[in-house]
């Protein structure tokens, strides 16, 4: 399995897209399809990419065309993803979100010793986002690897 892209809303999609862009490494295209769509771009053969909506977009089920509709985000939101890159490390994170006002902190998910931490940020303090750098990728890759292991037994 690979994941390719996901969907993040924004208030400001091009500026959230640009703060995501200098933490990952990434550049920033912006597309045409939803109108203020913005592609937070890695570059990589496998067009790794997070794509950052105006927050009213909305995608209603059986119709291939978003809609906009001003409707408020949901004050908490349960949907995240894990992202992360050679271009940045714990406190780097945590002080770009800090700066842009937004709340993170670093985390450790799991149990002690045999789990991962991560930095866990809101952008926009509504959305919340896991990024990492590239020790916090090889903590998350060998917490999985032994979690499968057992697993088999």
């Amino acid at each position: 399995m690979r994941i390719h892209h996901f969907t993040i809303p924004a208030r400001n999609p091009e500026h959230v897209a640009r703060v995501l862009a200098e933490l990952l490494g990434a550049r920033v295209v912006p597309l045409p399809h939803p109108q203020g769509n913005m592609l937070v771009y890695a570059g990589d053969a496998d067009g790794s990419a997070i794509e950052v909506w105006p927050a009213a977009t909305r995608g209603v089920v059986g119709q291939n065309e978003t809609v906009q509709r001003d409707l408020p985000l949901p004050e908490d939101w349960p949907h995240h993803a894990y992202v992360t890159s050679e271009a940045c490390d714990a406190e780097r994170i945590v002080a770009v979100f800090h700066r842009e006002g937004w709340k993170a902190e670093r985390v450790q998910n799991g149990p002690p010793q045999s789990g991962f931490s991560l930095v866990r940020g809101w952008i926009e303090n509504q959305t919340c986002i896991e990024i990492g750098g590239a020790e916090m990728r090889a903590e998350y890759e060998r917490f999985f690897r032994e979690a499968t292991a057992r697993a088999r037994g």
